[in-house]
Formats: C-alpha cells, sequence, structure tokens
C-alpha cells in the first residue's frame, strides 16, 4: 500500500470514529432524562469510538484503554507502551494520562457539560465516568 493510500485509509478510519462518538453524544443531549443504564451503553460506546477500539472491549480503566488504543494505532504490545512512555518532556505525564484528560475534556465538551475540573479530574474508569454524567444529568 502506497503512502496516500495508506494516508486515505487512517482518515477514513478516523472520520468513521469522529461520526460514532457524535453520534453518541447526540443520543446522550437528545434523551432528557437518560437513565444511568441509558448513559452507560452510549458513554462506553463514545469512549470506545474515541480510542478507536471494537465495541466488545470490556476493560473499564479509562487509562487501561488509552494503552489500548496506543498499542492498536502503533502496533505495538501494550507492556511495551508502558514501558517506552516513561520518559516523556511535559512533565512525566505519560500518552496514556494525556489521552485520558483529552477524553475527559472532549466528554465535557460534547456533551456540553459545565466545568467542574476538581471532580473530573477524579475520574479513572468508565463507570466512574457514567456515574459522573448520570450526576450531571440527574
Amino acid at each position: 500500500m502506497d503512502a496516500n493510500a495508506r494516508r486515505q485509509l487512517v482518515m477514513n478510519i478516523l472520520n468513521k470514529a469522529r461520526e460514532a462518538t457524535l453520534k453518541e453524544a447526540e443520543a446522550i443531549k437528545a434523551n432528557p432524562n437518560p437513565t444511568r443504564d441509558f448513559l452507560e451503553e452510549h458513554i462506553r460506546s463514545y469512549v470506545l469510538s474515541k480510542y478507536l477500539l471494537s465495541p466488545d472491549t470490556r476493560e473499564d480503566d479509562i487509562k487501561a484503554l488509552a494503552s489500548l488504543s496506543l498499542a492498536r494505532t502503533m502496533k505495538l504490545d501494550v507492556k511495551l507502551i508502558h514501558e517506552l512512555d516513561t520518559a516523556t518532556p511535559c512533565d512525566h505525564a505519560t500518552s496514556e494520562s494525556t489521552k485520558k484528560v483529552l477524553l475527559l475534556y472532549a466528554v465535557q465538551k460534547d456533551l456540553e457539560l459545565p466545568p467542574n475540573p476538581e471532580k473530573l479530574s477524579n475520574v479513572t474508569t468508565v463507570t466512574e465516568l457514567v456515574d459522573y454524567v448520570y450526576e450531571v444529568f440527574s
């Protein structure tokens, strides 16, 4: 596969993921009184789409999901990514930590949630993220 074909393939994958995450965000925002189960289904799908992971991924920890995403996109073993990512230029922030922060920011922005950095920064799992969003919507 030449560079242009590869670039087009990557663009298609990223566009589909973007469409999927926006679809999940719109479904959540369109529901004026979502149940926790509804939010769990759509937020999990949102996170997995955002991280380009399979819908059947069962992991709950957001940093672990970020590692899986990095491993998939870089085609490396998760353990190797963690080992390679310990020396980083940004105050020792790992790629998985950065992906987590960016994900939480995207959720806040896409769902039009009021800023609450203290509470949101304590979220470590998809389950906790669902609880956070459910609390905001309740």
